[in-house]
């Protein structure tokens, strides 16, 4: 596990943006003086260097559009519990706590975390942070949240441990709750990733046995470098 102090990773890191080699190739690049090195996206080690380097090559500084115009669609109850899985430094979660509801988000990567941290201190939010496996969540966290906000995590874990992540939602979401999920659309092959192959059938494959899905379609409101990337979706708890 990593040791995140502040500073840590600094002196000599790349800022990974992405180029026209691709998202795919900047992720690549932190492991380039390895070459034929197979990303392994359980290592927080591999994401932990990302965030120590300073700003991801898919942090856009700002929540995304659909996203918080489908939060604002749905009309979650007055202070919902929100739970934002893989929140890196929490874009999202940031707009839902200045938004009066009670977020919860966690990212294993400890500079995710301390970024996070950062961020809502200086914008006077209350977030619950929790430095966490998505797959290993402190059971103390219980269920129950009104929402979940899925963004960009789902194409980073790996592929077979989809079910294993609806499951989770699922099962941290309380009677009706909603998942709303911004999914990066990926081309490619696993061996490529991360982020992994993600299209609209695979969204509803691994979602649909717990959830009902409502809409699932192609934002016009994206970020401008991922129009026609992305597929934004809402879906309701199945009732067990």
């Amino acid at each position: 596990m990593g040791d995140c102090r502040r500073g840590r990773g600094r002196q000599g890191a790349r800022h990974l943006q992405p180029t026209s080699r691709g998202l795919y190739r900047a992720l690549q690049s932190v492991h380039e003086d390895e070459p034929g090195h197979a990303v392994d996206v359980a290592d927080v080690e591999f994401w932990e260097s990302i965030y120590a380097a300073g700003t991801p090559p898919w942090d856009q500084a700002a929540p995304a559009p659909p996203l918080v115009r489908v939060i604002e669609e749905t009309e979650l109850p007055a202070h919902a519990r929100v739970f934002v899985p893989g929140c890196g430094f929490g874009h999202e979660a940031l707009w839902l706590a200045a938004h009066d509801y009670h977020v919860t988000a966690v990212d294993f990567a400890p500079a995710a975390i301390e970024g996070l941290r950062y961020r809502a201190q200086a914008a006077g939010v209350a977030i619950d942070v929790i430095e966490a496996d998505v797959f290993d969540l402190p059971t103390e966290l219980g269920g129950g949240f009104d929402a979940l906000v899925e963004h960009t995590c789902f194409c980073a874990i790996d592929p077979h441990r989809r079910h294993d992540y609806a499951r989770i939602a699922a099962q941290l979401l309380g009677h009706a709750g909603v998942l709303l999920g911004l999914f990066f659309e990926v081309a490619g092959t696993i061996e490529e990733g991360p982020p992994f192959p993600t299209t609209r059938s695979d969204i509803i494959r691994h979602f649909e046995p717990a959830f009902e899905i409502n809409r699932i379609e192609q934002p016009e409101d994206s970020f401008s470098r991922r129009q026609g990337r992305e597929w934004l979706a809402s879906m309701r708890r199945r009732e067990i």
